[in-house]
């Protein structure tokens, strides 16, 4: 209706040059029939209202004011100064329609129009002195201490103002705005009457486009005559109806309303409007007999004699309204049931620490019925031991509302006994819909009995630990020493043994045969073999008892170095390393190198009997691990043998191929392992072999692999 409201207030602006300066609103208008106009407006909108100069000066007597303007604020000097204040800025001039504001003195909301005659603004007509729920009555209260005001009778005079909503009272402003702009119009007319006919004529055509705009509009707009039978409809009202507009005409306006509305509020819809109007909810029905609500607003149209000629009723559809509303009472039911059947107990309880509602599975849990719950104390019912504890979570949500705190205490059950719980605390008491504080409990009292099962039970686990801690460690301590023994009492008997027979060989070479010199070397041979294993087998015993100095390791350069160190090796052979980027692992730099070292000299010695070797590293990362690998295409292995690789003298190659003690691996997967990797090896004989090991990456450096022995996904396709 903007639009429509706009051309009406462009009617009263006609630029002329014969309207007098001095023209003031008692000149042109007779003040009791403006007074008998206002008292009407008032009575019937339920609004105060009174009209003033420009400057908020009263020009008419107040209709309806309340007890708190009339008789309290404008009463005190401040009061009635913020009063005229606001007037003024309500009645300032507005094209667009009526000024909305709250109150400069005591913000009950009030509304204003500008009366404006041949351009010039001669008057305003205010109206208002209502308050509605967004009010904020303490802030008002505190304005009669500004003002000066009784602040008990203040308080009584505020009581009495009428509610309206915010919506209402804006229909009724536009309403005001309408009729100021029609009075305005009105008094042109009286001013210009030698102008009548040409004033007339373009009055007609501005009719014309009113009914063009109020057709366009996109709200539902009706007007019946005084028998309720349609005599227009614009066109939002035939695409919603889907009817034709010849279809309507001269149909009563029950044509488009269901049977299904209540015959007594239908029967009241005239009365209702012939005394001032009516809104409210029907069910209507399109042409294809569908049904839908709507919210209807009917009013009277009047002649200029006053007398009502017409009804005009304005609706809007309200269907999806209706099903928001739907939708949110089958929410609020569905978490209902939710509650109500919900195995944790929930109670909602009131600023004075007084149950507010408890849910079924409250007193079951609690073995009470509903209403002796209720009348019970929840500090009463909390062991006195966790009261404590309870009261400052309590305080600590108070000050902090947003928190959420979870706390573990008994309860009283109502056989005496107590019971374990488990409760969640949320600080609703400022939520309208709530208004307490929210507790979400549940019963944890076997999980308490076996948690004090599991540590005794844990008690009693670390003293076995300890036990046997100091058992293994004096176990440890007499490996320790019977691993120097072995070594000294089983190495100097070879030493004697290769010693001896090189003095038989150095002394005594010309006596012998070639055929006992052979039996002297192979003994000899043997001595040093067996040596060589006594010597590995301490060291691979001695693994377990170093501490690991775990620090960052660069990969790519301790691979260069391990290469560079058989160098000598290579002299005479053609052999291709292929490395790949090495990412930093945390390990122990010494006991890794030795990794290293014990897989490249494997793949160096194993590809010796290859005209072209290469050996090919490389990495790759997953999870919390980084698998490295080592493949060549060297001696290779049956992949049925893959189990005994990495155990202690275990080799699959006779000693003249390739030499060796077969502890290298053993020792390679005993230092993995203590790193929390896995080692791995796949390969075919005469074709090569891949060796693979697994450390944690950098950013899990204590994070063991999980033990998945020869299950390298990531090298899948390596062979």
């Amino acid at each position: 209706m903007k639009n429509a409201q706009n051309i009406i207030h462009s009617i009263s602006e006609f630029s002329t040059a014969e309207i007098n300066n001095d023209l003031r609103f008692n000149d042109i208008f007779d003040l009791e029939h403006i007074q008998l106009l206002q008292d009407r407006f008032s009575d019937a909108t339920g609004v105060a209202s009174i009209i003033t100069y420009p400057d908020g000066l009263p020009i008419t007597r107040p209709s309806n004011f309340c007890r708190l303007c009339k008789d309290i604020i404008r009463k005190t000097e401040k009061g009635l100064s913020n009063c005229y204040l606001s007037d003024a800025a309500l009645g300032s001039r507005n094209s667009s329609g009526p000024v909305v504001l709250p109150c400069l003195s005591g913000e009950l909301w009030d509304a204003g129009v500008d009366i404006t005659v041949g351009g010039k603004h001669i008057a305003n007509w205010l109206i208002g002195q209502v308050r509605n729920e967004e009010l904020d009555d303490e802030r008002i209260v505190r304005y009669a201490e500004e003002i000066g005001a009784d602040k008990e009778d203040f308080i009584k005079a505020l009581a009495e103002v009428p509610m309206m909503s915010m919506k209402q009272f804006i229909k009724v402003s536009d309403m005001l705005y309408t009729l100021a702009n029609e009075l305005s119009i009105s008094a042109f007319n009286n001013l210009q009457l030698k102008m009548q006919i040409a004033a007339q004529k373009e009055a007609e055509e501005k009719i014309l486009m009113l009914a063009h705009a109020v057709r366009s509009v996109g709200e539902c707009v009706s007007i019946t005559d005084m028998d309720e039978r349609i005599v227009f409809v614009n066109r939002a009202f035939l695409k919603t109806y889907q009817y034709e507009e010849h279809e309507l005409l001269g149909q009563p306006i029950s044509f488009v309303r269901s049977p299904g509305n209540s015959l007594s509020d239908v029967a009241d819809i005239l009365p209702a409007t012939l005394r001032g109007g009516w809104h409210g909810e029907l069910l209507n029905q399109r042409k294809d007999g569908s049904e839908f609500p709507v919210f209807v607003s009917s009013s009277i149209i009047h002649n200029e004699s006053g007398e009502p000629i017409a009804l005009i009723g304005i609706t809007t559809d309200i269907t999806a309204q209706k099903q928001a509303q739907e939708q949110i009472k089958q929410t609020e039911t569905h978490f209902q049931a939710l509650i109500e059947n919900a195995p944790d107990g929930i109670v909602l309880v009131d600023i004075q620490g007084k149950f507010k509602y408890a849910s079924p599975s409250s007193y079951t849990m609690f073995g009470y019925l509903n209403q002796s719950f209720h009348d019970l104390s929840p500090n009463d019912l909390t062991h006195p031991d966790d009261l404590p504890a309870v009261l400052k979570l309590l305080n600590e949500i108070m000050v902090n509302p947003v928190r959420i705190l979870t706390l573990e205490y008994r309860f009283r059950h109502q056989n005496g006994s107590w019971i374990w719980i488990e409760s969640t605390f949320k600080n609703l008491l400022m939520e309208p819909s709530v208004g307490a504080i929210v507790i979400n409990f549940r019963n944890i009292s076997e999980r308490k009995i076996a948690e004090n099962q599991i540590r005794e039970l844990n008690q009693e686990l670390d003293q076995r630990v300890k036990q046997r801690t100091s058992e293994l460690e004096e176990v440890n301590r007499e490996l320790e020493t019977f691993s120097y023994s072995v070594s000294h009492d089983l190495k100097a008997p070879l030493r004697h043994i290769r010693g001896f027979i090189d003095l038989i060989m150095n002394n005594q070479s010309t006596e012998l045969t070639e055929e006992k010199i052979g039996y002297l070397q192979r003994i000899s041979s043997s001595a040093f073999e067996m040596a060589q294993l006594i010597d590995a087998l301490l060291s691979f015993s001695r693994l377990n008892q170093a501490e690991l100095r775990k620090s960052r390791i660069q990969s790519a350069p301790m691979v260069q170095k391990v290469i560079k160190f058989f160098e000598p090796e290579l002299q005479n052979r053609s052999i291709t390393f292929q490395i790949e980027s090495l990412p930093d692992v945390y390990g122990d730099e010494e006991l890794i190198r030795q990794v290293w070292t014990n897989l490249i000299s494997n793949a160096i010695k194993y590809t010796g009997k290859k005209p072209e070797a290469l050996i090919h590293i490389g990495s790759a990362s997953n999870g919390n691990e980084t698998t490295f690998f080592i493949k060549d295409n060297g001696a290779g292995f049956p992949m049925k043998y893959t189990e005994k690789l990495f155990g202690v003298f275990q080799r699959l190659h006779k000693t003249r191929d390739f030499e060796g003690v077969g502890i290298g691996l053993a020792n390679v997967k005993r230092i993995i392992g203590r790193h929390g990797g896995r080692c791995g090896a796949e390969g075919e004989q005469e074709v090569g072999a891949t060796f693979y090991f697994s450390l944690p990456n950098m950013s899990h450096p204590l994070a063991p692999a999980p033990k998945r022995e020869g299950e390298f996904p990531l090298l899948q396709g390596e062979g």
